[in-house]
């Protein structure tokens, strides 16, 4: 319980300067909060622009309700090497609800049972490209893996998509320290209809789940593009 109270309250500060990072020292446009639904087991999919977005989505999706709604705070999926390299920074991403997934090595499927009950409690926020594109400003998807399609099907989740482009001008790969007066749009898209094929064994519909997922989110990204050209 006093683990709890202190990543609650851990989340809440920094959601707040999260906050005045995006709407105060940048220029942040959030499109479609009212897509999000507010139950449990709800698996947020993003695009994977720098090292920071999913504190900047985060924020675009839970402010302020997680004040009063801690269960909307998304866990996430970070990659070990990268984020539990010293006890400081691995305290702060257990605070920050984080389970440090060792990627290529088959961590993510032996985790499989504890990410489903830790989705099915509250909210989980995946990238499925499986790392930073390399292409930020293509509006394209680099990459695709089959995690996010897996734990949808094991979970029965409510699936939302989410698209993030300008934060690669905030933090571009190889910089260590976030810019200013910078330009962030965010789209938040209606959840992903899937009911039927979660009815499908996994091996008919991994695959069509994955299509499914990327398409949505392909278009969310393409429209978020269109709308940062043209604020720009």
């Amino acid at each position: 319980m006093i683990t709890k109270l202190i990543s609650y309250g851990w989340n809440i500060l920094t959601g707040l300067v999260f906050w005045l990072f995006m709407h105060v020292l940048n220029r942040t446009t959030i499109i479609g909060r009212e897509n999000l639904p507010k139950s449990k087991n709800r698996l947020i999919i993003a695009n994977h622009l720098t090292m920071i977005d999913s504190w900047l989505i985060s924020m675009a999706c839970v402010w302020p309700q997680a004040i009063w709604k801690p269960y909307l705070i998304p866990w996430h999926l970070p990659e070990e090497k990268n984020f539990m390299a010293s006890q400081p920074l691995k305290l702060m991403c257990q605070l920050w609800r984080c389970i440090p997934i060792h990627r290529g090595s088959g961590d993510f499927l032996r985790k499989l049972d504890q990410l489903k009950t830790t989705l099915q409690s509250g909210s989980l926020m995946i990238f499925p490209e499986g790392t930073r594109s390399r292409e930020p400003k293509s509006g394209i998807l680099y990459n695709w893996t089959r995690g996010a399609a897996i734990l949808a099907h094991y979970s029965k989740a409510t699936v939302v998509p989410v698209a993030i482009r300008g934060a690669e001008d905030i933090l571009p790969i190889g910089s260590y320290w976030p810019r200013i007066g910078k330009r962030i749009v965010i789209v938040i898209g209606q959840p992903v209809e899937l009911s039927r094929l979660y009815q499908k064994h996994l091996e008919e519909a991994e695959e069509i789940i994955s299509e499914v997922m990327k398409a949505r989110l392909q278009y969310l990204l393409t429209s978020a593009s269109l709308l940062l050209n043209k604020k720009a």
